[in-house]
């Protein structure tokens, strides 16, 4: 279901994107990402968010959200433009969350940690770093529940990243959980999640997909069949 962005509250001042805190006419809360993002990271978002529910990630709630022209108009806000009129993406606020810090990388269940490396490998996105010494794991932690939310694949789909992915991403150590068993039950799970693919597609607005661009449905589709296609280089390589 669709929502209206009825209110801008305020704007994140982390990440290259920085979304704007919305309120939608449903009453919640929403990060949003308009067109100062780019329909390339708007495509990326949907997709990417759209596979990774239907895998059981934790990723939070998503809508695409209809920017009326009024709001940006009468607002005061002089970088509103990167938020722009049409439709944008829009991810539900998660409560009392905090960015994931090393110390607490520990604290996430090794499985889940596996599997949100391997769905990363699968949409090829690197963007998901960290360290002792800092970096940026787009991963939300509420203390209070010990629950990771996996948030921002704005720049996933891009197959530039593989060359680099293994010497970059947090959860890089846990390929060692990708044992024959688990990569026959994830491997279902991502065919099965394929067999929506064309419809996710077809569910964006056609300003996000009519500029043809690098991120088309053809290229995703061939990326994300890896796993099937070139089964050696997808599971073996590092």
């Amino acid at each position: 279901m669709n929502i209206n962005i009825m209110e801008v509250i305020d704007r994140s001042r982390q990440g290259v994107t920085r979304p704007f805190l919305c309120r939608g006419d449903d009453g919640q809360l929403y990060y949003v990402k308009g067109k100062g993002a780019g329909f390339r990271a708007l495509i990326s978002e949907w997709i990417a968010g759209s596979l990774g529910q239907r895998l059981g990630l934790p990723i939070p709630d998503f809508r695409q959200a209809t920017i009326p022209s009024e709001l940006i108009q009468l607002s005061a806000r002089p970088d509103i433009g990167d938020l722009g009129v049409g439709t944008g993406f829009a991810s539900k606020l998660i409560q009392n969350a905090d960015e994931l810090s090393f110390l607490f990388i520990g604290q996430m269940d090794e499985t889940l940690r596996a599997r949100i490396l391997l769905f990363d490998w699968w949409t090829a996105n690197e963007d998901r770093t960290l360290t002792e010494n800092g970096g940026n794991p787009n991963i939300l932690w509420v203390h209070r529940d010990h629950a990771p939310h996996v948030i921002d694949h704005n720049l996933a789909f891009d197959d530039s990243a593989l060359t680099s992915f293994w010497g970059n991403h947090v959860f890089a150590a846990s390929r060692a959980l990708w044992s024959k068993s688990f990569r026959e039950t994830e491997q279902q799970r991502m065919e099965a999640a394929l067999g929506d693919l064309d419809l996710w597609w077809q569910a964006m607005p056609p300003e996000w997909t009519e500029i043809e661009g690098e991120v088309t449905l053809e290229s995703v589709r061939k990326l994300l069949w890896r796993f099937k296609n070139e089964p050696a280089s997808f599971w073996e390589a590092v």
